[in-house]
């Protein structure tokens, strides 16, 4: 009778609670979900808690600064390979030395993108060989339901713009209202509706001074998962103002693949997904590319066809799940 192999085991260190409305936490239960079903047993767990890596084959920690040095600390003592994945702001300006020492030690590291790999090459030394790159997929969002609690139901004749991300500098969210205001002294109905958590104060703050002055934006606040398609569908554009991704986030992925049409900052990450034309360099811009998708909806549902395809053939979730194992698999042997 053949000896039953038993499925290997990974130990996935995230700089958030597994739990948390936050992109990393996003991407860490897709992965985890694609995972098992390729037969690993995989338990999520935050950094900065004390985890005993020794009932694990592997150490997967996302962040280069915020959970890799735990995670080498924790391979190093169990004897077990850990692999970093980039995810975004361990990519900007230069790596503390706590990660420069945890990606030197990492047996993989994971960009999310051909921009952010070629990014890491230039921070971290000696990554080459094991820089491996896996375009992030999109895991569907529950469809139905109503509106998330706080949100209103879309007035007639209102034109909603939807930023769907946790308010941090990061994300630059007030250069939305900057961009828009002169656009909404023209269009009545235009709306400006941010739905994410609050993770910076002194952001979160001069957001809420913003929307002060300018009665035609909203930030109801966080919009739980199972009720953000209903959300992204009751807009017309999802609009990205980020300064930096570690790809192309889940928040345009989503929105696509909701069939929502979006529009982005021209940043590297996003010249990758979702690309020209849906990209914008000033606030000029940004009103050019939302004014034809407000008023050519039929050349905005061509250009969403277009997406969507490239979403099915870029970022499918098998293929994200099957090139994990591999990387994973890899490090085992």
């Amino acid at each position: 009778m053949a000896e039953r192999v038993s499925a290997p085991r990974l130990l996935m260190l995230l700089p958030c609670a597994p739990d948390a409305p936050h992109g990393n936490a996003t991407t860490a239960l897709r992965l985890a979900d694609g995972l098992r079903r390729r037969r690993w047993e995989v338990v999520l767990a935050e950094a900065g808690e004390a985890h005993d890596a020794a009932d694990f084959d592997v150490v997967l920690a996302l962040h280069a600064s915020k959970a890799a040095p735990q995670g080498l600390r924790a391979a190093n003592a169990a004897g077990k390979p850990l692999v970093v994945l980039f995810t975004g702001t361990d990519l900007n300006g230069r790596p503390p030395a706590a990660a420069q020492h945890a990606v030197a030690g990492a047996a993989a590291a994971v960009a999310l993108g051909v921009a952010a790999a070629r990014r890491a090459r230039t921070l971290f030394d000696g990554i080459e060989d094991r820089l491996e790159t896996v375009r992030q997929a999109v895991l569907p969002l529950p469809r139905g339901g109503p509106l998330p609690d706080g949100f209103a139901p879309l007035a007639e004749g209102e034109e909603r713009v939807l930023v769907a991300a946790g308010v941090r500098t990061v994300k630059d969210p007030l250069r939305a209202i900057t961009a828009l205001a002169p656009l909404a002294k023209r269009r009545p109905g235009l709306r400006l509706v941010y739905a994410g958590p609050e993770l910076e104060a002194d952001c979160a703050r001069e957001l809420r001074a913003a929307i002060a002055e300018h009665p035609w934006a909203s930030w109801p606040g966080p919009a739980p998962r199972e009720h953000l398609a209903t959300l992204m569908r009751s807009a017309r554009v999802v609009l990205s103002t980020s300064r930096s991704e570690g790809g192309p986030p889940n928040t345009l992925l989503e929105a696509v693949q909701a069939g929502v049409p979006v529009v982005a900052t021209d940043i590297p990450p996003h010249r990758e997904f979702p690309g020209d034309p849906h990209l914008f360099r000033d606030d000029a811009g940004l009103r050019t590319r939302l004014l034809v998708l407000l008023d050519e909806p039929s050349h905005g549902a061509m250009e969403l066809r277009r997406l969507q395809e490239l979403l099915r053939d870029r970022h499918g979730l098998g293929a994200e799940a099957e090139a994990w194992d591999r990387v994973l698999r890899r490090v085992l042997r």
